[in-house]
């Protein structure tokens, strides 16, 4: 079973998911997603580790900061902040896409605090490719009172398998592979409307950040994981073009979605006997409470998921006939509770 949990930093919360005994694993998740999206693999691992799922400062249930970050260190101090309060005193992170670039800095500016790096979907992009990325990927997001910013994020979810970067449609970026199920669409759309209007702040500095000079500058222990089937292979396999010492090794994985999680788990759960378990100081450790919202709705369950994206539409025009004050911010909350609840 799996626990939500929160510490708090100078009057900020970060919230996470903890679950399993033994060595402590910290896991940072992809952007717009949250640390929820980690759950599965981390059920795996539980084990052989007491898994942290981190919702990043800004995302999921955890506090934005005050002022917008500049930097991803100012993610990583006060994640440490946040891990000295839990007692995590020598850990492992795993880090996928912005969480992998989290945890490179991190091992970079608290090099004595962290026993091994894992890093999936880590890559390096050149500073030609990093800049169109940055012009073109990140649209405005905001919710707006007519919905016409649902269109926008189903049209990004749709690209995204299709096309790397998804804002660029030529063939030169093609993956030639087949569309996702609405389902996994529909899930990922829901990250970008649980972020909302926000959600690109981590998801950009992470983008600054990839480069493979920075994972040169490591010093402590790490795995980049190499699957066949991610989007970003390609450049992957640039950062793997890299020269590293021989504490940094690529771990390749052949085969399907099945076997890379079976592969990633069973490497990382031999490592975990590399290491010594942590004392956590649970003291620190405060229950989450859920927020139960009240709005009006025509029905108990949403217009059902298609592949055009237009039940979206259809749900947020029900909600806003239904909650004719509310702001186009609520609204979005009240569609994103919607869709959870079913």
């Amino acid at each position: 079973m799996n626990f939500a949990r929160f510490v708090e930093v100078n009057q900020q919360k970060l919230h996470f998911y903890t679950l399993g005994q033994g060595p402590a694993l910290v896991m940072l998740h992809p952007s717009p997603s949250t640390g929820e999206s980690l759950l599965p693999l981390a059920e795996h691992l539980a084990s052989k580790y007491m898994v942290f799922c981190i919702d990043t400062p800004g995302y999921g249930k955890s506090d934005a900061f005050i002022e917008t970050p500049k930097s991803l260190t100012d993610y990583t101090s006060f994640l440490y902040l946040a891990f000295d309060k839990l007692g995590l005193k020598k850990f492992s992170i795993y880090g996928s896409a912005t969480g992998a670039q989290l945890a490179i800095r991190y091992g970079l500016e608290y090099p004595d605090e962290v026993s091994h790096i894992f890093l999936d979907n880590s890559a390096h992009f050149d500073d030609s490719l990093a800049n169109k990325i940055l012009e073109h990927y990140f649209p405005d997001l905001t919710p707006r009172l007519d919905g016409s910013h649902l269109a926008d994020i189903w049209g990004i979810v749709s690209k995204l398998f299709q096309y790397f970067p998804w804002c660029f449609t030529t063939e030169e970026y093609a993956l030639n592979r087949p569309q996702m199920p609405p389902s996994v669409l529909q899930m990922i759309a829901m990250d970008y409307l649980k972020a909302g209007s926000t959600y690109d702040i981590a998801y950009r500095l992470a983008f600054q950040h990839e480069r493979g000079e920075y994972v040169q500058q490591l010093k402590v222990p790490t795995t980049i994981f190499r699957w066949n089937n991610s989007i970003i292979t390609k450049y992957v396999d640039q950062l793997l073009a890299y020269e590293f010492e021989d504490h940094i090794q690529g771990f390749m994985i052949e085969g399907d979605a099945t076997e890379r999680t079976e592969k990633m788990v069973a490497f990382m759960e031999e490592k975990a006997t590399e290491f010594d378990a942590e004392q956590i100081n649970t003291s620190e450790i405060n229950v989450q409470e859920e927020i139960q919202l009240d709005y009006g709705k025509s029905s108990d369950n949403p217009p059902e998921v298609d592949l055009n994206g237009k039940h979206l539409s259809i749900a947020w025009k029900d909600l806003v006939e239904n909650n004719p004050n509310e702001t186009a911010a609520s609204i979005q909350a009240y569609l994103v509770d919607w869709y959870s609840n079913i």
